[in-house]
């Protein structure tokens, strides 16, 4: 994306979307449930829910329910279940990477401490292949790491500004920092870097994003940015995800489902 184009997104989101937000999108809800959890995950392709519950990873599906439990690595930093049969499992604590299968046994330990080339993670997500995409602190780069070969095929450039979270799929990663957010293809290369302030935490697909700041969510598909208006009432969101258009909210007490009116382009 040219210059001008990434400063005239920048001033959009901050002054339109971020600020009196013109354009704007509606969200239905479908469903509301009581969910008594610490932490939702996610909703996967096969219709089963990942949860957090004093540090365990749940799995439930059809009254059936799977559950990992690994305390001794400390906190469970994130959970990506991209792709259900090989999920990976993030503990910051102790800078290691878990891959789970569908039934939440260990398929892979990576522990970053121990390996020929230490690497200090920030955060690790599901790529293609036996891949994952980590953030090296250490060297402020975004890398796909072989988990089965314990090598690094690609490394980024340093990301100068602050992380902040990064969100991916097998081959696209966006790294959100206090001040931009970038976008990287599998291959390694930078494909988009775009002002952006402000914002907390974000979930996306293929071509879509939705941005979290001062507890409202923005929906942006290639330049456009629309605030989503849910049509309940104001909810306090603790944790949020965008799945086949269905956007999930947690606020620490219900589950909500909302079906997301995509804009049309005129």
């Amino acid at each position: 994306m040219s210059a001008m184009k990434g400063l005239i997104l920048f001033l959009f989101l901050s002054c339109t979307a971020f600020g009196l937000a013109q354009k704007s999108i509606t969200a239905t809800l479908k469903q509301q449930d009581t969910l008594a959890v610490d932490r939702f995950v996610a909703m996967d392709n096969f219709g089963a829910k990942y949860v957090i519950q004093n540090n365990i990873l749940i799995k439930r599906k059809d009254k059936k329910e799977w559950q990992y439990n690994n305390l001794q690595l400390g906190k469970i930093t994130s959970v990506d279940i991209l792709n259900p049969l090989k999920i990976t499992l993030f503990y910051e604590d102790f800078n290691t990477v878990i891959v789970l299968d569908n039934t939440l046994n260990e398929i892979k330990r990576t522990d970053f401490n121990v390996i020929e080339d230490f690497k200090n993670l920030a955060a690790a997500t599901t790529a293609n292949d036996r891949n994952l995409w980590i953030f090296d602190t250490n060297t402020q780069q975004l890398e796909i790491f072989n988990y089965v070969q314990q090598k690094t095929p690609i490394q980024n450039l340093p990301i100068p500004e602050k992380f902040v979270t990064l969100k991916s799929n097998y081959n696209f990663c966006r790294v959100l920092t206090e001040t931009d957010i970038y976008l990287y293809n599998i291959y390694g290369s930078l494909l988009s870097k775009k002002p952006l302030l402000g914002v907390t935490d974000f979930d996306m697909t293929n071509s879509e994003v939705i941005f979290l700041k001062d507890e409202q969510l923005y929906y942006t598909h290639e330049d456009d940015v629309y605030l989503i208006n849910l049509s309940s009432d104001r909810i306090a969101i603790k944790q949020f995800s965008l799945h086949d258009d269905i956007l999930y909210i947690y606020d620490g007490i219900v589950l909500y489902q909302f079906q997301l009116k995509k804009p049309t382009k005129e």
